[in-house]
């Protein structure tokens, strides 16, 4: 059985004080600003937003202010089966005949859903209707934030299991919708598949921002082969992080763990290459205030270093690219955005692996969908709530 506990995050003040300090005391004159052709982040993460992002750190950044606003949602420490998942859990306006459970991947954090769980638990505050409220559940994958370490790396196909156990032994629902992006795609892709109402298992549907999984030999078309071209870049010049953190996790979180600067550079690379920012820095479409924030599950959790074993277990994992003749046959939706790092798949793609009963097209947006694009993103998960409630009846 799952066994919750009532949580709160709580940092030390001698904590804060220390990545303050480090954050303060990095050294700018040993890093050359390498900006090729002009562009500041043609090497990676720029210096220079990166320092004025620093400054604003040991100056402006209030994370006590943070830490209130996300302790102001409901709060679990569940322990399932010896992993300890710490999570979010809005109930919503509406009846609680099931959950969603907004799954993040890397580098995000549940950060991501913070501007869209009241608006979906509670839309009647947002000029909807009551009866749309759903109740809401964000998780923090394992060895991410303030989720406990695995004792070895745990895979997307595991983490469905284990959210499986949470929502209907944990938290006693019969019924959950599965969202996500990233990784959190895969895991809800991975709770499709394996965990659906009909096989006794409790995924009713499955929403996603990102195709993570899909079978094997699906590439038929000129669309397909259209798709294929537009992810080749990526394949080709954007997986390198991916890599290392696939074989040589260790070896980074060893040089990584305890520089906050760095962290925050290896994670930012990722947030100025997979969005909508049409030119311009981050912060022309994040804060500061949510980049440090993300950040800081990140450094103050101590989870940077496990936070890359999900590659290396995915490795090992049949999730992918699945077998030919698999298919998940839960009712799927799909909300594709320009600017994700595999842009724009097909609908006809998507429907070789998926029970596909709903495809948005949106002409801005990237990977972090949540948190660039949240009044798209909220409607197009409150939708396709609608449609599961309704499809029961």
């Amino acid at each position: 059985m799952a066994q919750l506990s009532d949580f709160r995050i709580e940092i030390s003040q001698q904590r804060l004080a220390a990545i303050l300090d480090a954050v303060a005391r990095f050294d700018w004159g040993v890093i050359p600003n390498l900006a090729e052709g002009g562009d500041p982040w043609s090497a990676g993460t720029s210096t220079a937003f990166l320092r004025r992002l620093c400054q604003y750190w040991t100056s402006g950044f209030d994370w006590r202010a943070q830490e209130a606003a996300i302790n102001r949602f409901p709060q679990r420490m569940a322990d399932i089966g010896g992993q300890r998942i710490h999570l979010l859990h809005e109930r919503g306006s509406g009846p609680s005949d099931t959950a969603l459970v907004l799954t993040h991947g890397w580098p995000g954090s549940i950060v991501e859903f913070l501007g869209v769980i009241d608006r979906l638990a509670h839309p009647e505050r947002f000029g909807g209707q009551a009866a749309d409220g759903v109740d809401v559940v964000a998780p923090a994958l394992p060895g991410f934030g303030f989720s406990g370490r695995p004792q070895a790396p745990i895979g997307p196909r595991r983490i469905a299991a284990i959210w499986d156990r949470l929502l209907r032994d944990g938290l006693g629902y019969k019924r959950y919708i599965a969202q996500g992006g990233d990784w959190g795609s895969m895991v809800s892709a991975m709770a499709g598949l394996d965990h659906p109402v009909e096989k006794r298992g409790g995924c009713e549907g499955i929403h996603l921002n990102y195709l993570g999984s899909r079978v094997e030999g699906d590439v038929e078309t000129e669309e397909d082969r259209a798709f294929e071209a537009r992810c080749e870049p990526f394949l080709r010049d954007g997986r390198a992080y991916a890599e290392t953190h696939r074989t040589t996790p260790q070896t980074l979180g060893l040089a990584l763990e305890n520089n906050p600067v760095g962290q925050a550079a290896w994670i930012l690379d990722k947030f100025h290459g997979w969005s909508d920012l049409g030119g311009g820095e981050p912060d022309a479409v994040f804060s500061l205030d949510d980049l440090i924030t993300n950040v800081m599950f990140y450094v103050a959790g101590n989870s940077f270093t496990t936070s890359s074993w999900i590659y290396r277990a995915a490795a090992s994992e049949v999730m992918r690219v699945l077998p030919r003749g698999a298919r998940i046959g839960v009712p799927t939706a799909f909300a594709s955005f320009p600017y994700d790092v595999r842009p724009l798949p097909p609908r006809g793609l998507l429907a070789k692996t998926y029970n596909l009963v709903r495809f948005s097209e949106y002409d801005r947006g990237g990977h972090f969908a949540a948190l660039e694009r949240p009044n798209e993103f909220v409607a197009d998960v409150a939708d396709f709530v609608r449609y599961i409630r309704g499809s029961r009846r």
